[in-house]
């Protein structure tokens, strides 16, 4: 088995349990709002921490046209949820616009495109953790948000795991694709999609992730402490690594 495979395979059973364990907590039991804020703090800062504190000083070294592929990652995240689908956190907002299906469709795509980023950055073994830790941080979020809006629409219980099932499967699939596809490129070649990454985490965290966590002035201060606490566990991370 190529080492990649290897070391990619623990990678993708973690993602697909992180993924499909996040999903099936609303179907068994329900959070509070401000329990779901405190989560969605928690991996805003998470992501924050794992972009500036160890993807982009890593990957803007060695990628040409890093910044512009940032942009585009951030714009092409920006215009695929505000203009053809919908990344939710908030049931009630998607009820108003949108159909489970829509959110399935949306949340799938994205998840099929983070594999192909986790594929490829255990080509690049220094740098996979931190994109494994980014991945998985907005995983519980997603999923969970995707479970309760396939509950608040009413989909049977069996169907409703299924689908989550499947769309579990997605991002191991395309870490399968991307090592299927890259496996001979170069470090430059494989950090064009890192640097895409780049600006699509820093999306989630600054434009998905925290306008929900802090809508709410009673709880600012627990989630702002959250956020905090996610870049602090990255920080410490970071630190043990290199020391």
């Amino acid at each position: 088995m190529p080492a990649e495979m290897s070391r990619f395979l623990p990678y993708a059973l973690a993602t697909f349990a992180v993924s499909f364990a996040g999903g099936l907590v609303p179907l068994v039991r329900r959070w509070t709002h401000d329990q779901l804020q405190a989560l969605i703090s928690l991996s805003a800062g998470i992501i924050l921490g794992v972009l500036f504190l160890d993807l982009l000083p890593a990957v803007a070294a060695t990628t040409p046209r890093f910044y512009v592929l940032v942009l585009a990652g951030f714009l092409f995240l920006f215009v695929f949820e505000k203009f053809v689908f919908i990344h939710p956190h908030e049931t009630d907002d998607l009820a108003e616009r949108r159909s489970g299906l829509a959110a399935y469709v949306s949340i799938s795509i994205h998840s099929l495109l983070d594999g192909v980023v986790l594929g490829s950055s255990t080509m690049l073994p220094a740098l996979a953790p931190a994109v494994l830790f980014a991945i998985v941080a907005h995983k519980v979020p997603d999923t969970f948000s995707l479970g309760s809006i396939l509950t608040y629409f009413r989909f049977r219980r069996r169907s409703a795991v299924l689908l989550l099932f499947l769309c579990s499967l997605l991002t191991p699939l395309g870490g399968f694709l991307s090592l299927a596809f890259f496996r001979h490129a170069s470090e430059a070649t494989l950090g064009a999609p890192l640097a895409l990454a780049c600006g699509t985490f820093l999306f989630i965290a600054t434009s998905d992730l925290l306008p929900h966590a802090h809508e709410h002035r009673d709880s600012r201060f627990r989630n702002l402490a959250a956020v905090i606490a996610g870049i602090a566990a990255i920080a410490i991370a970071h630190r043990a690594h290199f020391q």
